[in-house]
């Protein structure tokens, strides 16, 4: 990449060939080795002469706990790899422990708010009388919710998408800037492609159509950004009268994963081995990651219930 910042310190050499081959096995690898640049630094003005002391990590560590627990865990993760493949490659790195993870009681992340399909549908309903209502922004918040429940997207890679794809044909949507920059290809309801053509045919989305063009567009007519989305999000779920707590646009993706696992639950079909797919669809690393969205909650407690409920009844006509 041109005008991107270099490695400075005397494990440059090593993190440039861990960036490359990072990159090698497909991901894009930018914001990590933007985290790993900084790590460079502290590096050059901690140890700016080889070895690499444990108790030097011990203090740059310590420098990161204003961090979120997300942000820590996102930093030492990219620079435990790295340092670990400097050391294999014989720089002068004090073996480094098994990487670290904040204890638990500073994790204080917010519990996704699930919504019901009423809600959701509440929600969208509002987003197409945001005012004023002779501009794009009505139709492009309702489209964009809509994929986001309808996909389980991040909401970064429905902002990336471009006019090229969408496949009508096959109903296919390409992700081409997945995280860890991986590409997958998600395959859609008919009702999904009609409301995508539907927006991109909208009177007021005077942009071009070509494959290289931002699906979703802001109204200054430029690919729409997360700041602009999400006021018009939070109005919309505070005109359907949804705030306690107030949906996030990550949340729609949270709350396809619990829908999809809670309709298989109910058709009875087999779960453990379906994770894997609902996984990959996701764009998730590992399964493990999958079940993190699925942290009990109503939705999924009432399942497990009503299971429970069914064997043991099973059970009480076996004894009687």
């Amino acid at each position: 990449m041109t005008g991107q910042r270099a490695f400075t310190s005397w494990l440059a050499p090593h993190f440039d060939r861990f960036v490359a081959l990072r990159r090698a096995s497909g991901a894009g690898y930018v914001s990590q080795r933007n985290l790993l640049l900084a790590f460079d630094r502290y590096v050059g003005g901690h140890a700016p002469q080889p070895p690499l002391l444990r108790e030097t990590m011990i203090q740059y560590l310590a420098s990161l706990d204003r961090l979120s627990p997300r942000g820590w865990d996102n930093v030492v993760r990219v620079v435990w790899l790295a340092v670990a493949y400097a050391l294999r490659h014989g720089a002068r790195v004090e073996a480094l422990p098994a990487r670290p993870t904040k204890p638990w009681k500073h994790w204080r992340q917010r519990q996704p708010r699930i919504l019901s399909a009423t809600e959701v549908a509440s929600v969208m309903a509002a987003a197409r009388r945001l005012p004023p209502v002779d501009i794009l922004r009505p139709a492009t918040t309702a489209t964009l919710l809509g994929l986001l429940y309808t996909t389980g997207m991040r909401v970064g890679e429905a902002l990336a998408l471009n006019v090229g794809d969408l496949d009508c044909r096959d109903r296919i949507l390409t992700v081409r800037r997945g995280k860890f920059g991986k590409s997958r290809a998600l395959p859609l309801r008919e009702s999904t492609v009609e409301a995508l053509v539907r927006y991109l045919d909208h009177p007021l989305r005077q942009v071009c159509t070509d494959a290289s063009a931002p699906l979703f567009v802001s109204r200054h007519r430029r690919r729409l950004s997360y700041p602009a989305l999400w006021p018009a999000v939070r109005n919309a779920c505070l005109a359907a009268g949804i705030s306690k707590p107030l949906p996030r646009p990550h949340d729609f993706r949270h709350t396809f994963a619990v829908s999809r696992v809670a309709a298989w639950y109910a058709q009875g079909r087999d779960v453990n081995a379906l994770l894997a797919t609902l996984s990959t669809y996701l764009g998730h690393v590992s399964v493990e990651n999958t079940r993190l969205y699925l942290t009990a909650n109503g939705v999924l407690l009432e399942q497990a219930a009503a299971r429970f409920a069914l064997k043991t009844s099973a059970l009480d006509e076996v004894r009687s």
